[in-house]
């Protein structure tokens, strides 16, 4: 006679279950985070400035040049008039000497107004490939002008015919509002966007 012993029983799956986890013990829900920039992207289109600026000191190199072509072009005439000045503001002054100032004056105005001129265009390139060494092109631009127009206007006023010999004045003036619209803040952010976008 066998005799049975005591049931074993496998424990039910509800008893395997954890504990259910009280309200007070479930972690807070995670809050929703949004990072708002800091700033609005600055837009790859130059802002009208840039166009204005590049116009500006477009106009002031032509200018420029024109002034030299027609200086060149009635070379012989201003010499001779420069000449005269010369003698007649210091008449102890040989005729030689007078006529190596003259050549002076017009080599270094020459030289001036080359230099303006290709700095001129070099400025309007860089600030067109948003190139922030631009301002400072333009702006060593604009003060040698401004210096060289103040300069010829003086050296020349009663040898060279009007009104070119004012010209180059006008083009000074239009190389320097050129460079300052290249400092507006618009301008600033456009070049410093570009900036970093290349050295990041």
């Amino acid at each position: 006679m066998t005799t049975d012993g005591p049931a074993q029983h496998s424990p039910s799956p509800d008893s395997r279950r954890p504990p259910p986890v009280s309200d007070s013990r479930r972690p807070p829900p995670r809050p929703r985070i949004h990072v708002d920039p800091l700033h609005d992207p600055v837009p790859d289109t130059p802002p009208r400035a840039v166009g204005t600026a590049v116009a500006a000191v477009a106009l002031g190199v032509v200018a420029v040049l024109a002034a030299a072509v027609a200086v060149a072009v009635d070379l012989t005439t201003v010499r001779e008039r420069l000449r005269a000045v010369v003698l007649a503001d210091a008449p102890d002054t040989s005729v030689t000497d007078a006529a190596d100032t003259v050549t002076v004056t017009l080599t270094v105005a020459g030289a001036v107004a080359a230099v303006v001129v290709l700095l001129g265009l070099l400025g309007a390139l860089q600030l067109r490939g948003r190139r922030a060494s631009a301002r400072n092109v333009l702006v060593t631009t604009a003060v040698l002008a401004a210096a060289g127009s103040a300069a010829f206007v003086i050296a020349t006023d009663d040898a060279v015919a009007r009104p070119w010999v004012y010209v180059p004045a006008g083009g000074a003036v239009l190389l320097v509002i050129g460079a300052a619209l290249a400092f507006t803040s618009a301008v600033g952010r456009w070049l410093r966007a570009a900036e970093h976008r290349r050295t990041s």
